[in-house]
């Protein structure tokens, strides 16, 4: 979702920072009610930390879940009436509340203010109708009325039929051989699926170009695949986003693991099949070219203990991973590891204090959304390498740009970032974009190049390297 984002990328500078500065910061327990159905309403929400789900009034059904980044209560605003949903903290949070009145106040004594805001809200609606015709369309009407959309259907269907079948049959040979799929069956199916991402992508990406016919083939090849997603417990991760959106902590530890679990023979199947996507390989892959650079820049310091920050660091096992392999580390790398995720934070805690890294290691719990946009502080400083995996890929431009240059100031001169991001050559985008809904900005090397410039680095990438894959790029820049 992250209409949240979207607006404030959406306005210019002086109205983000304005919008800010007018939010009063607050906290929100776990259990507790933000938005009540019915109840009057008096401000938008833009939530910075944990989650909340959105709730139907009558039967409390969960409808959606907000996580950073996401708005809630722009419905009130625009409508200027109660909420018609209930919106309920899943986990203790922090929203920026901003008053429906200085909103109103500041479109009333601006007129270019209003303009830009009810057309950034205008647009945040659009592609949520969009996609609400869309779901209506593939739901009541599965005829495919142009040749261009039954002739890219064919393309797709065929092999698509084709893995069904093979399923059945794998489901039909672990019945007969203690619920597991003989190997050679499996590493078939496997790479029958893995056949089959590059050339959904292809249809979807290259050969239709009408945007709602791609959307409703993608929803038609999502229906498809969901009965077969929700059997495998990492791919159904990848769709569930339990944690608010797909790439959280658990769900990169899990892909790092590489073990295929799931219900019954089949759903562990398919569980593979997703574990062994081009994408997933990549996320496996940075984990050893993140070691790698660490390991260089302790090398550098020649004796000097290196100060390492890792932003949105997830599991971090690229840090274990180094400490592990070269023990002597432990008085020449100093880490800091910044994430929004408590349980993330907790996580690394727990896998520090067992491998005695406790005193190696400092956590801090922050959201970079905040810091990036001036609301808060991290005392950060003079380090000699700080780098991001998969936190670029969420973001728009401006807001990566800002991130730059918070991170400029968290270097010292020489110090090196190092910033990841999937590239547009990604075989698997049809397959996360259309049926996995884990829509990414996907960028290209000359598009990292322009963002570093524009920042307070001022200067293109010193140096562009990618996994082995080649599809994920990590793109560094010297202070």
């Amino acid at each position: 979702m992250k209409q949240g984002i979207a607006l404030l990328e959406q306005l210019t500078d002086a109205d983000a920072e304005w919008l800010l500065a007018s939010a009063a910061e607050q906290d929100v327990a776990h259990g507790d009610t933000l938005i009540e159905a019915g109840e009057p309403l008096d401000s938008l929400y833009l939530i910075v930390q944990g989650l909340f789900g959105v709730f139907t009034d009558d039967v409390d059904v969960q409808l959606a879940t907000l996580g950073p980044g996401d708005l809630a209560g722009e419905m009130s605003y625009l409508a200027a009436g109660p909420p018609t949903e209930r919106v309920r903290a899943l986990e203790n949070s922090i929203t920026f509340a901003v008053p429906h009145s200085a909103l109103q106040a500041r479109a009333d004594q601006d007129p270019d203010f209003s303009a830009r805001l009810h057309r950034a809200f205008a647009r945040l609606l659009a592609e949520r109708l969009k996609a609400a015709n869309r779901r209506s369309r593939v739901a009541t009407d599965t005829d495919l009325t142009t040749r261009e959309e039954a002739g890219a259907w064919k393309r797709l269907d065929e092999p698509l039929q084709a893995f069904k079948r093979a399923a059945f049959a794998a489901k039909k040979a672990a019945a007969e051989n203690g619920d597991v799929v003989p190997e050679a069956m499996s590493a078939e199916i496997v790479e029958q699926f893995l056949q089959f991402c590059p050339l959904l992508d292809q249809v979807l990406s290259q050969e239709v170009d009408n945007e709602r016919v791609r959307g409703e083939m993608g929803l038609r090849m999502q229906q498809e695949l969901l009965p077969y997603i929700l059997l495998a417990e990492t791919a159904e991760r990848f769709y569930s986003k339990p944690r608010g959106y797909a790439g959280d902590f658990w769900t990169i530890e899990l892909i790092y693991r590489n073990r295929p679990e799931g219900s019954g023979a089949v759903g562990r199947l398919i569980d593979r099949c997703f574990l062994e996507t081009t994408a997933s390989r990549a996320v496996r892959n940075r984990r050893d070219l993140l070691a790698e650079e660490i390991g260089e820049t302790v090398r550098t310091r020649q004796g000097s203990t290196a100060q390492v920050t890792s932003l949105a660091c997830g599991p971090a096992r690229e840090l274990f991973d180094v400490y592990a392999a070269h023990p002597e580390y432990a008085t020449d790398l100093r880490a800091t590891l910044l994430d929004i995720d408590l349980q993330a934070l907790a996580f690394v805690d727990d896998a520090a204090q067992a491998n005695g890294l406790k005193r190696q290691m400092s956590l801090v719990s922050e959201n970079l959304i905040r810091l990036a946009l001036g609301k808060a502080r991290a005392e950060i400083q003079d380090q000699d390498l700080v780098y991001s995996i998969g936190l670029i890929d969420y973001l728009g431009d401006d807001l990566v740009v800002r991130l730059m240059n918070l991170i400029h100031s968290m270097l010292r001169p020489g110090g090196r970032v190092i910033l990841g991001n999937i590239h547009p050559c990604n075989p698997t985008r049809g397959l996360m974009d259309h049926v996995l809904d884990w829509k990414l900005v996907h960028r290209t090397e000359d598009d990292v190049n322009r963002l570093y410039a524009h920042s307070a680095f001022g200067r293109p990438s010193t140096n562009i390297r990618f996994e082995n894959e080649g599809i994920n790029l990590f793109a560094e820049c010297i202070r």
